[in-house]
């Protein structure tokens, strides 16, 4: 019953591919995607005073999570599989961690009461994921999903009554990476790696990101926008820009995803074995990330600040790649899910 979660937690995720066979170049580019969530969650609080941690933190949301999603979607392709684990999978683990965080602010004075329903800062992904993979089976049924996608993903922003609440904002709005994601085939991929000049284009894609960012920080626009997770109306902008902002991040994610693929080799990096125990990274490192805030809250010169959030991200990333971390949140989450799901004796 909980197998599924033991492999995903050792990172072999479903592409069966075996060790000796295993294709790095998404443990590749997993790792550079893991690592930059760890950052852009340390600079969460850095960024709201300072205009160097804002670009960074634009910079960083304008992709990572959009390229990690397409990630996800690529590798759920085996629909009744996902279908069927998505609970142990995805669901029980978010409401333990979940509930594990409530309980951490509760205490801290941070929030007023236990949330269950609205997930705690990074856990959304866990609950999309749950919704994701339990609906995929149907909705590749829908004529045109991914299209379709697109167009509910920018007009969701039209609805007041999501937000938070059970993730459904950003189920909405990210659903489009993930069903390109799905729709992705190693035939495409190869394509898009074969294509003239990709290696030049993926690096005019990265220097357009970096003059985006900065020019949304100079232009004072809401970083909250790169969320998904909120209406139009909460910001201030008119809504002709919300919308265009919501068509230029779906232009900017899909053109990184695309020099993700293109630069990504196969060869083993430092960061590979980051790529391949992702959801370990992503299930403990804010447990981690909120005192490393809090450590470096005090300093004043803008660029140690940065230095000491970059040291202790990468700090981070060392410790939950270890395999003996790895293992025991694999028991642990093992054990709990035999308990709440046991296997039925045939």
């Amino acid at each position: 019953m909980f197998l599924h979660f033991t492999i995903l937690l050792k990172g072999k995720g479903e592409s069966a591919i075996e060790k000796n066979g295993r294709d790095l170049s998404f443990d590749n580019i997993r790792g550079v995607l893991i690592s930059l969530v760890v950052l852009g969650h340390a600079l969460e609080y850095f960024r709201l005073d300072s205009p160097i941690g804002e670009f960074f933190y634009v910079f960083i949301y304008l992709f990572h999570m959009p390229a990690f999603i397409f990630i996800s979607g690529y590798f759920s392709k085996n629909l009744a599989k996902g279908r069927k684990t998505a609970v142990e999978s995805f669901l029980i683990p978010y409401l333990l961690l979940n509930l594990v965080l409530s309980i951490i602010l509760l205490l801290m004075g941070k929030i007023q009461a236990i949330m269950i329903l609205s997930p705690g800062w990074t856990l959304w992904y866990l609950y999309c994921m749950f919704i994701w993979r339990l609906l995929l089976p149907d909705l590749v049924k829908v004529r045109r999903i991914l299209l379709l996608s697109f167009t509910v993903g920018i007009f969701s922003g039209f609805l007041t009554e999501f937000g938070t609440y059970m993730a459904m904002a950003r189920t909405l709005s990210f659903l489009p990476y993930f069903l390109a994601g799905y729709y992705t085939t190693p035939e495409k991929i190869a394509r898009i790696r074969n294509i003239k000049w990709n290696k030049p284009i993926s690096v005019g894609v990265i220097i357009a990101g970096i003059v985006i960012a900065y020019f949304w920080v100079q232009s004072h626009l809401p970083p909250e926008i790169l969320w998904g997770d909120r209406a139009y109306n909460l910001f201030t902008l008119p809504l002709y820009q919300n919308l265009i902002a919501d068509i230029l991040l779906y232009i900017v994610g899909f053109a990184f995803i695309f020099a993700f693929l293109s630069l990504a080799n196969n060869k083993p990096h430092f960061f590979s074995s980051w790529g391949q125990k992702t959801l370990a990274i992503y299930l403990l490192h804010i447990y981690l990330v909120a005192p490393l805030v809090q450590f470096t809250q005090g300093v004043r010169n803008p660029w140690i600040h940065l230095g000491l959030i970059v040291a202790g991200s990468a700090g981070i990333l060392y410790i939950l790649s270890r395999p003996k971390v790895t293992v025991t949140l694999n028991k642990t989450i093992a054990r709990i899910l035999h308990f709440i799901m046991p296997e039925k004796k045939e």
